[in-house]
């Protein structure tokens, strides 16, 4: 497979596992504010369709300029990448954290989904499998 149609495939899962991982989050912080009362499952295919298309859109603005960032430093390892996924879930979690009186949930979902999308994008990817130009 191609360098761009890798890339582009990198930044579609790691934007739709974070909204996947973003809902998760939701759920058990919905779950444990509430103490466990309504169904768990409640809404969760519509919280993850809204975090995947938030979560595509970090990966593209944010992903890909860390990824060759990344890439150029030579820091192709796994560590550097979730922790670029994490920082762009806090970016993320504090622009909306601010739409919301409780904003520490938002950072919450925002550094995990983050994490999982950092994570996501360097298992498709793979950088330290490439050959350094």
């Amino acid at each position: 497979m191609g360098r761009i149609l890798t890339l582009m495939l990198a930044v579609m899962v790691s934007g739709m596992l974070a909204g996947l991982v973003g809902s998760f989050v939701l759920g058990a912080i919905v779950q444990g504010t509430t103490g466990g009362i309504g169904d768990p499952t409640s809404g969760f295919i519509t919280f993850t369709a809204i975090f995947s298309v938030i979560g595509l859109t970090i990966a593209a603005v944010l992903g890909l300029p860390a990824h060759m960032m990344l890439s150029r430093m030579g820091r192709t390892r796994r560590a550097p990448y979730v922790l670029a996924g994490l920082v762009a879930g806090l970016v993320a979690g504090l622009i909306f954290s601010g739409l919301r009186p409780d904003g520490w949930q938002t950072l919450l979902i925002g550094l995990a989904a983050g994490a999982a999308g950092g994570l996501g994008f360097w298992l498709i990817a793979r950088p330290d499998r490439r050959p350094r130009a």
